[in-house]
Formats: C-alpha cells, structure tokens, sequence
C-alpha cells in the first residue's frame, strides 16, 4: 500500500503551514521593538514549545503588545 496522494497532498499543505509560520514569527520578532532578554525568551519558547510557542507569540504580538513595541511589517 503506501502513501497516496491526498496524504502527500494533506502532508505538504501541514508542513508549508508550519514553515509559513515560523517565518511570520521570525519576522514579527526581529522586527518588534522588545528588548533582548525578551526576544531571548521567545525563541527559547518557539524552539522547546515549537507549535504552542508559535501560536502563542502570534496572538500576544498581535492583541497583547502594545502598538509602539511591535514591528512594522
């Protein structure tokens, strides 16, 4: 049997997903005026809590940050 289509499909679609996010996180990061200790701090967050860490630093920069301390994109 082996891997079809759809699952080859279903399986890119996650990964681009997942890669997609990193990037915007990435970005988000380096841009946001957070002083290092804090920038620190979120990549030990997204590396040990990979997908939580993602979406947890994209809701805090997008809804908690204040709007001076975020980057411009």
């Amino acid at each position: 049997m082996g891997i079809g289509i759809f699952e080859l499909v279903i399986l890119l679609t996650v990964a681009l997903t997942f890669i997609v996010m990193i990037v915007l996180a990435a970005v988000k990061l380096i841009k946001s005026k957070l002083t290092p200790k804090q920038k620190i701090a979120w990549i030990i967050a997204m590396l040990f809590f990979q997908f939580p860490g993602l979406i947890i630093f994209l809701i805090y920069h997008d809804i908690f940050l204040l709007r001076e301390l975020r980057g411009n994109l």
